[in-house]
């Protein structure tokens, strides 16, 4: 009997790379934060299904991997423009942590601001990336956002 096989890798899914970066909480200072950075262009509408395969594996196995207790996903070198699986991304956290509060920030650039706010708020919303609430256009923010959240979890 012969049996055919094909090698598969993540990396055939996209084009898109990422970094991975920690830094110690100064909230709560056994817990580690993780900047998880995509950088290239996104497919746009259903070609970009791929790549969003890709991000949310990719998610999925550094927060395995490292385990932290709050995920910035930046996306402020990524270009996207349209399709809404990029969503399965900003959810990522929620299986591994089910049971335990897991906040989540995204950073955007200027090649995916608007359309990330319109995917979140809707095309017809007036509504500013800065009115999300958990969406930032910038590390500081996105950071001091989980640290934040991170004490209000340790109060509770």
């Amino acid at each position: 009997m012969n049996i055919f096989t094909k090698q598969l890798k993540l990396e055939d899914l996209s084009d898109i790379q990422y970094e991975v970066h920690t830094g110690t909480s100064r909230v709560v200072n056994y817990l580690e934060i993780m900047i998880l950075k995509f950088i290239g262009d996104y497919g746009y509408g259903s070609a970009g299904n791929s790549d969003a395969t890709y991000m949310s594996a990719i998610g999925k196995a550094v927060l395995e991997a490292w385990e932290p207790g709050g995920l910035i996903i930046d996306l402020s070198d990524l270009s996207y423009e349209w399709g809404d699986r990029i969503e399965s991304i900003f959810f990522v956290g929620e299986e591994k942590y089910l049971d335990t509060p897991f906040p989540v920030a995204l950073i955007v650039g200027r090649r995916s601001e608007e359309a990330i706010r319109t995917l979140i708020v809707g095309l017809e919303s007036n509504k500013t990336i800065e009115e999300i609430g958990w969406v930032f256009k910038d590390l500081n923010s996105a950071w001091e956002y989980i640290e934040s959240k991170l004490n209000e979890y340790e109060i509770k």
